[in-house]
């Protein structure tokens, strides 16, 4: 599989030792990932706008008479006018949230490592001597973890095998790095602690690591998953949302291209080592907030699979199904699903169900994703259109074949926060649309 196509590194599983000895083993630890880690910085929430929001200015009306009171016209902010002041008008659709989807993160962040959020951070503790090693060489720092566990279950865990200090910076400024520093028997009688659980809990729970590594500051913690594709853990019961939309039945007819993306899909199991460095992010907009792809708690629903409604048209497949079973839920700027979207979260989001993970936003996905010519168009392919028409990618749909039997390309899209996500017929054609298609790419 082409690295591009799917953004996890597929690890080989190596045998990393502790300082006791302790060996891990492909698997061993019952830690599994469903789908590669990813974050992303929250969007910002759109200011208020129109008779809702405050007041741009006031114009004066005539008065009746010289003496009389004097009354104003109130006039309101447009739509996304606050944020994008000097625009000449509101971006369509709207832009979305920085993210990162890989194996690389930074202390602080969290990350969801799906059925979990999990946020690492490191502090460092008091000098300690050991027998045989030089004086003030070794140092005892803490890991601590935060974990959300979103499933029913306890997930069994050996923190002596999948949590690692992987490097140090000394302080003279040098990194160091081995793979040996782990929890073991020697750092829990230093650090007067008791043994951790081995399970994580469902909720939220916090655990902190002692470990022994050089004199420093840590650098990168690394904790190691066993990464699963289609990894189905037992989840809560799933609840319905009051006011959540009710997909609108769509007409079908059978498309006249098989089914996409197929061989994309793997079953095997891959060691998947995630870290966390003491480092500074040093692309994209800057980021206040620890950030995740999702709640950090379970007030709302998480991570639950696409309600199908929808029967897909005969010869389609599950990512056609998945994107047409969201229509009639609502547009939601920088929204990633499942219960609203923007237009880059909607072909995202409906990829990463079927277990392919595409870049996030329109300027990700552009880029990133394979050119595919007109004559080469499958269902589940996206389509982007320049809608300014000023040169700047600006939104993306998802065709998904022939939905009402009038032979042309039809296509589900986020469309706007008025319209939420809806079907456009004939979208090659269409007046509105034709003249803006700036190309097309595929994930096969």
């Amino acid at each position: 599989m082409n690295s591009r196509r799917h953004p996890v590194q597929l690890l080989i599983c190596i045998a990393l030792f502790g300082l006791a000895g302790l060996l891990i083993g492909c698997g061993v630890g019952g830690l599994t990932a469903g789908r590669p880690p990813r974050w992303a910085c929250p969007s910002p929430t759109p200011k208020p706008w129109g008779p809702g929001g405050p007041i741009k200015e006031q114009i004066a009306l005539p008065t009746a008479a010289p003496s009389g009171p004097q009354e104003y016209e109130n006039v309101y902010y447009a739509e996304w006018e606050q944020e994008y002041p000097s625009a000449g008008g509101p971006p369509f659709p709207s832009p979305t949230p920085y993210s990162v989807l890989g194996l690389n993160y930074i202390l602080g962040q969290r990350v969801e490592v799906w059925p979990f959020h999990v946020m690492v951070t490191a502090r460092s503790g008091a000098i300690v001597s050991l027998p045989g090693i030089a004086p003030n060489t070794q140092q005892l720092h803490y890991v601590d973890i935060t974990w959300f566990n979103h499933t029913a279950e306890a997930i069994p865990i050996s923190y002596a095998e999948r949590v690692r200090v992987r490097s140090v910076t000394t302080p003279g400024g040098a990194i160091v790095t081995d793979s040996n520093w782990g929890l073991n028997h020697e750092s829990l009688t230093v650090a007067d602690m008791a043994a951790p659980p081995d399970t994580i809990p469902p909720g939220e729970s916090h655990i902190s690591i002692p470990i022994i590594a050089p004199v420093g500051e840590v650098k990168t913690v690394e904790i190691t998953f066993a990464g699963q594709p289609g990894y189905t853990p037992r989840m809560p019961t799933a609840t319905t949302v009051a006011g959540m939309p009710t997909a609108t039945p769509l007409p079908t007819a059978t498309p006249a291209t098989p089914t996409p993306n197929a061989d994309l899909q793997t079953g095997a199991a891959n060691e998947l080592a995630v870290t966390w460095t003491n480092t500074r992010l040093e692309i994209g907009p800057a980021c206040g907030d620890p950030g995740a792809m999702t709640n950090w708690d379970d007030s709302s629903p998480w991570g639950h699979d696409a309600a199908l409604a929808i029967e897909a048209p005969p010869g389609a497949g599950r990512l056609v199904q998945i994107a047409l079973n969201q229509v009639g839920k609502p547009y939601v700027w920088g929204a990633k699903g499942p219960e609203q979207f923007d237009c880059s979260g909607l072909a995202t989001w409906s990829y990463a169900q079927i277990g392919i993970h595409i870049p996030q936003g329109t300027a990700g996905q552009w880029p990133s994703m394979r050119p595919v010519g007109p004559g080469e168009l499958q269902p589940g392919d996206l389509i982007f259109f320049d809608v300014e028409m000023d040169g700047h990618i600006s939104h993306v749909g998802m065709l998904v074949g022939d939905l009402n039997g009038d032979g042309k390309w039809d296509m589900v899209h986020a469309a706007t926060p008025k319209l939420g996500v809806r079907v456009d017929y004939d979208v090659l054609n269409s007046s509105f649309w034709r003249p803006k298609i700036a190309g097309f790419r595929t994930a096969r």
